[in-house]
C-alpha cells in the first residue's frame, strides 16, 4: 500500500478545493450534481448526495503522455 492524502477546502457555496496526491482538483455545483476539473480532464458527476450511487461522466479528457498509469 501507498501513501494516500486528501484535503478539501470549501471556498464558497458550490465551489471546492481538493488538494491530494494526484494534484489539484476544483469541484463547482451542489452536491448531487457537480463539475470536476483537474489534470486528468473535466468531468461530470451526478446521483442522489449521501448513498455513494453515483455516475460519472467524461466531458473532456487530458491526453496521457510520457507515464504510463
Amino acid at each position: 500500500m501507498g501513501l494516500h492524502f486528501r484535503r478539501t477546502w470549501r471556498l464558497a457555496p458550490g465551489l471546492r478545493l481538493r488538494m491530494g496526491k494526484g494534484g489539484p482538483a476544483l469541484s463547482i455545483g451542489p452536491r448531487g450534481a457537480n463539475l470536476v476539473m483537474s489534470r486528468r480532464g473535466i468531468h461530470s458527476h451526478a446521483g442522489p448526495p449521501g448513498t455513494g450511487i453515483y455516475h460519472r461522466q467524461a466531458l473532456w479528457k487530458r491526453k496521457q503522455t510520457g507515464k504510463k498509469r
